[in-house]
């Protein structure tokens, strides 16, 4: 008997299909549309109001920060999404359904996720290095765009790495 090789793309395809598995079950269904629909935007526009509370120039700061960051990071998302145009995991393994339609056709990189990385390390720092704590909010982000079944773990990856990249030389340069 002989054994397939262990590839990124086979490694990719068993954790799609494993995630797939497990987002049958109700209370895991559930907990990756919340998880997901957190990073659907709202968040991103709440929280200057949130950071006014404590201090209004600091927000307003952030507010700025945020925005010159996510326009240098949808701008580059786009640019990658358009140009490397990977299908999404229902067009490429046979059978898989997704439990979300996703909003646009491609699959690499994961907005969600990178918007997700973005905002944490827009307000590790801007506002207070101590919301590092967030990035497991948004690995759970990522994570819930695999068991939706609309990205591939290296998607979220390379999402992840966009987003957090974004954030820290945006920051280094406005801040």
């Amino acid at each position: 008997m002989r054994s397939l090789p262990i590839t990124l793309k086979t490694v990719d395809v068993s954790l799609v299909l494993r995630m797939a598995e497990r987002a049958a079950r109700p209370t895991s269904r559930r907990n990756y549309l919340l998880l997901s629909r957190s990073a659907d935007g709202w968040l991103y526009l709440v929280s200057p109001l949130l950071i006014a509370l404590a201090s209004p120039q600091l927000a307003l700061h952030f507010l700025y920060s945020c925005g010159a960051a996510f326009a240098i990071e949808r701008s580059l998302y786009w640019t990658i999404k358009n140009t490397t145009r990977r299908n999404r995991p229902p067009e490429a393994i046979p059978g898989l359904r997704s439990i979300v339609v996703a909003n646009d056709r491609f699959s690499l990189p994961s907005g969600h996720t990178s918007g997700a990385f973005l905002f944490i390390t827009m307000l590790c720092q801007c506002v207070n290095p101590l919301w590092a704590l967030g990035y497991f909010w948004a690995a759970g982000v990522g994570t819930s765009r695999v068991g939706l079944g609309v990205h591939f773990p290296t998607d979220v990856c390379a999402g992840a790495l966009l987003g957090t990249c974004v954030g820290f030389a945006a920051s280094s340069v406005l801040l």
